[in-house]
């Protein structure tokens, strides 16, 4: 009886191993995939909402010429007391000259029928926004702002806002 049980244990610790080496190999590709990141950052947003007349700013220094094409992505993490099926932003970029854009956006989050866009499971689902696409940057400090561009004076249901900024592949 006593051997049965050893071998028993012994099966569950080789079980064990491997599901510790398959982690660790998931660990170092998902680690590896940001390496072409310039700036890969979220704010948390308050538990009771998005106020209007509330930006959040994202800055980026570029110390020399990004001749790489670049992607501008939006990150958003929101909850089912969302009530919307899309959303609108109003995003401000100032570049390193000085020199101001202003966009207005929208993206869809949800399906016709109501189910969610994005990955995640459970409540919290999670998007990447492609806000433009193949850029380049001058060598200084620029400054991303996004508001909301919603009619709601308090927007509910936004967990996280982000940017990513990355070379194109």
């Amino acid at each position: 009886m006593g051997k049965k049980i050893r071998q028993t244990e012994a099966k569950k610790m080789k079980r064990i191993n491997r599901n510790n080496i398959v982690l660790l190999i998931a660990l170092i590709l998902f680690s590896s995939c940001g390496n072409n990141a310039l700036l890969n950052t979220y704010v948390d947003l308050p538990d009771e909402g998005w106020l209007s007349d509330v930006s959040y700013d994202f800055e980026l220094e570029v110390e020399e010429a990004q001749d790489a094409s670049l992607n501008y992505l939006i990150g958003l993490r929101n909850n089912n007391d969302y009530l919307y099926s899309n959303i609108f932003f109003f995003v401000q970029v100032e570049g390193s000259e000085g020199i101001v854009h202003q966009d207005t956006l929208q993206y869809l989050l949800a399906e016709p029928g109501g189910k969610w866009l994005g990955s995640g499971i459970g409540e919290i689902k999670h998007n990447l926004l492609i806000y433009k696409q193949q850029q380049s940057l001058l060598p200084g400090v620029y400054k991303f702002t996004i508001s909301q561009g919603m009619r709601d004076d308090i927007l509910a249901g936004i967990e996280d806002l982000g940017l990513l900024i990355e070379q194109s592949n």
